[in-house]
């Protein structure tokens, strides 16, 4: 690209609330439940740990902000059918051997017409490619195992036994929902697991090259691949 490309470039309104982005983010300072069900060890105690990583692309948090855009959205929606819905940003927090672990739910919804039980509601959204699969697979918790942790803990901390996940296409506005029971083996299993994770030695590296696709896209390439 020549220089001239490049001050144009720079002109344009997307490079502009790009870089407005990445200017404005404060990276989260701690380890959240949203987080735990990260597949990798190395990951979770790297996080937990404070280690840095690099400010993410301004694109993809504009991304992610749209994201929180469409949790509000859903949730007006779901008022607009007569459900209520609290608690909305609500802390969980679990702690043992002195750790402290924190999350914030998208909200309560109460007033389904299907049950008359008081549900933890989980927002979601995803592209087209993502979102087919998962009507692919009518099982939110097969879509996405991170997503099925960070449900279960919820539910767990907030003593509910019922979830209520909603996945917002951004493609063309479709909505998945489904209503979850809580698996309470489950969640504190995955609860055990993470706090033996980060209360002890660093754990050793999974991927097992500098090249392989995982290690690539990693938050943590070079932390892990010096």
């Amino acid at each position: 690209m020549s220089n001239i490309e490049e001050v144009l470039q720079s002109l344009t309104i997307e490079h502009q609330l790009n870089e407005y982005s990445q200017q404005q983010y404060k990276p989260r300072s701690y380890l959240g439940l949203s987080q735990i069900g990260h597949h990798c060890p190395v990951w979770l105690w790297l996080t937990y740990n404070k280690y840095p990583q690099p400010v993410p692309d301004g694109k993809l948090l504009r991304l992610f902000d749209h994201g929180n855009l469409v949790e509000d959205w859903i949730i007006k929606d779901l008022k607009k059918l007569g459900m209520d819905v609290i608690s909305n940003q609500k802390e969980v927090m679990f702690e043992h051997l002195g750790i402290k672990l924190y999350g914030h739910i998208d909200g309560v919804v109460s007033g389904l017409k299907e049950s008359s039980k008081i549900h933890l509601l989980e927002c979601k959204s995803c592209n087209d490619k993502r979102f087919k699969e998962l009507l692919k697979l009518n099982s939110y918790e097969q879509w996405n195992e991170q997503y099925k942790i960070q449900i279960h803990v919820y539910m767990l901390g907030l003593e509910l036994d019922r979830c209520l996940a909603v996945v917002y296409n951004k493609n063309d506005s479709r909505i998945y929902s489904e209503r979850i029971k809580l698996d309470k083996e489950f969640a504190v299993q995955k609860l055990e697991n993470v706090f033996k994770i980060i209360s002890g030695a660093r754990p050793e590296r999974k991927c097992p090259r500098a090249d392989w696709y995982e290690a690539i896209w990693c938050q943590y390439y070079r932390e892990c691949f010096k």
